[in-house]
This record gives C-alpha cells, structure tokens and sequence, in this order.
C-alpha cells in the first residue's frame, strides 16, 4: 500500500547520465519517492538493468506513445525529465495538461518548445520546475518575488575548458580535450557544447522561455569557480544569488521535494572559506555562441529550434571528428 506521503515518479531518460543521477536521488529517498517507470532509448542493456533493480509500476518504456500514456496515469505525481532531444516533447505536454509535477532538465525541449509547454503549464497550473543548475538557481531567487520588479537575471557560465585558451589554439583542438570539463561531470553532448559555450546560449533562449522574460533582461557572466549559478537583480537595486556545491543531484532533489520542507541529506555542502568568486564578461569575438543565441531569440521560435538543431549536428560531426572546433561556429553561422 502507498504510503500517503510517498510520490510516484517517472523518470523519462533513466539511462542518460542525468537520469542514472535521479535514479540515485530517488533510491536514497526510498520513503519519500517510488520509481513508478523509466524510460530511455539508446542504452536497452542499461534500461534492462534498471527494470529489473528498481521494479517500476508501469515498467522501462521505450515507446514515445506508450510512455506518453503512463505519464498521465492517475497514480502518477511526478515526471522527471532528464531525457535529450524533443522526441518526447508530446509526452511531456500530456503530462503538464494531466496538472503532473514535473522537474525539467531538457533544455533543448525548452528551446524549440518553450512557447508551446509553458503556455500549457500556465493553462493547468502545474508545478514546474527547472532542474538546470543555473535555472533552479533562477526560480529559487524568484520564489516569492514580482516578476514585474525584475531589472536583469545572470546566468553563470564556467567557460569551459577552453575559455582562456588563445583562439590560435583552437584549431589544434580535439573532441578529447573538450570532454574534459573542467568542474561538471556531465554526458558528451552537452560537455562539448559548454567547450563552445553555445550551453550557455541555449540557457538564455530557455530563460526566457522559463521565467518569461525580454532577452534583453538575460545577460551572462563567466564564473569559472562554478560555485555560484544565478544572479537576479531588481529594479530597486537589491540583488540576489544563489549558491551551492557543483552537483546537479542537488537541484534534483530540490525538484523532487518543492514545495516541501528541504529536509537534509548526505550531498556535499559548499565550503564557503574555500570558495573564490571570479567572474568575468564572455568573449563574444573567440566564443560567438553567446551573440548567436540573441540572433535567434530576435528572429523567433524558428530560428531558436533552428540552431539547436544545427548545433547538434555539428557537435555530432565533431565528435566523430568529420570537422575541427571552430568548423562548429562557422556551420552555425552558415546555416542560422
């Protein structure tokens, strides 16, 4: 029988390295949370395992119809999404229209569909709750606040592993030395796409979409500590951040649990004698993703689906090495 207190969740992408990371959340709050199914799509040997370990309800789903039905089953309170790409994205709707909680860690769903999804949430009154460090770090500075008092929000950005490195190197450089990230551990997608810095481009188009607001309002700091994640500054001149250790399964949890009482845990706490803060304004000229992303949030929501589409393309090309780093702007250039 349910414990009253305990809340069915679906984890849509359990295999992806986000996901193993929900799962791991979920498991260490057992009394709390039941893992009611898992999704994933590549990685059927790692879904396999997963299944039969945790013993979902509805079981590991592979099917974007099938699982769009389990997320709106009556039982279910919760849909983690920690999945890649936008095959999923009618799913996730379903679930925002059934009034689902849902902890959202797809920001390329957000880009290409944010207009769609958040007009729904607004529509159903759904809890939902940005999973992204910088995102999370955003809508716990605006809990409680006026949106019509927002002067500008920061997103940090950790520059990557290249991001003091010369431009006349970046030629030189590899698929090898851009997946060594410097603080997060992260899967190999976005890891490449925090070398370019076009991560943090997507996280503007996906702010705006998020907290509703003009692109304007949105600005980015280098922050290579990665210690401190947001930054919302209001129109009387008070500012506020938000802080925290460099652990997503932090913003996780925080997801999982809202409203709730925060309660403790065993995660990792930010030693606050042993933190330098250094931020620094991006390098537009050597790391042009940044302009890229206000191009398209002027053009509409076509051209931001557009280059994230173009970007994954290119980032698969250069992840099988087909073209060098910088051939990853120039073909966004190109192309948007």
């Amino acid at each position: 029988m349910k414990n009253l207190g305990m809340k069915n969740v679906v984890v849509l992408g359990s295999t992806g390295m986000l996901g193993r990371m929900a799962l791991e959340v979920l498991e260490k709050n057992s009394a709390d949370f039941k893992i009611a199914g898992l999704s994933g799509y590549k990685n059927k040997a790692l879904l396999n395992k997963q299944n039969i370990k945790y013993k979902p309800t509805y079981g590991a789903l592979t099917d974007p119809e099938e699982i769009k039905k389990i997320v709106c089953k009556k039982d279910v309170d919760i849909v983690v999404v920690t999945c890649g790409g936008v095959d999923l994205k009618d799913a996730v709707i379903a679930a925002v229209k059934a009034g689902k909680k849902i902890a959202m860690a797809n920001k390329e769903m957000i880009v290409e569909y944010g207009q769609e999804i958040m007009t729904a949430v607004k529509k159903s009154g759904c809890m939902f709750i940005p999973v992204d460090s910088e995102h999370s770090g955003i809508f716990q500075c605006l809990r409680g606040k006026r949106m019509a008092d927002i002067e500008k929000v920061y997103l940090t950005c950790s520059g990557g592993p290249f991001w003091n490195l010369p431009k006349k190197d970046f030629k030189k450089t590899t698929p090898e030395q851009a997946l060594k990230h410097p603080v997060w551990k992260m899967g190999k997608k976005i890891t490449v796409d925090s070398a370019t810095q076009m991560n943090k481009a997507l996280e503007i188009i996906e702010a705006k979409y998020l907290f509703d607001l003009r692109p304007r309002q949105i600005e980015v700091l280098i922050h290579p500590q990665s210690r401190l994640h947001a930054i919302v500054q209001f129109k009387d001149g008070n500012v506020l951040a938000h802080m925290g250790y460099p652990d997503m399964k932090i913003p996780l949890r925080y997801a999982l649990y809202y409203p709730d009482v925060r309660g403790g845990n065993a995660l990792k706490r930010l030693d606050l004698t042993d933190c330098r803060l250094e931020f620094f304004k991006p390098d537009l000229k050597r790391f042009p993703s940044i302009g890229f992303a206000y191009k398209a949030l002027n053009k509409g929501v076509g051209a931001c689906r557009k280059l994230n589409r173009i970007n994954q393309s290119a980032v698969d090309k250069f992840l099988n090495k087909e073209i060098g780093f910088l051939d990853i702007f120039a073909l966004i250039r190109e192309k948007l």
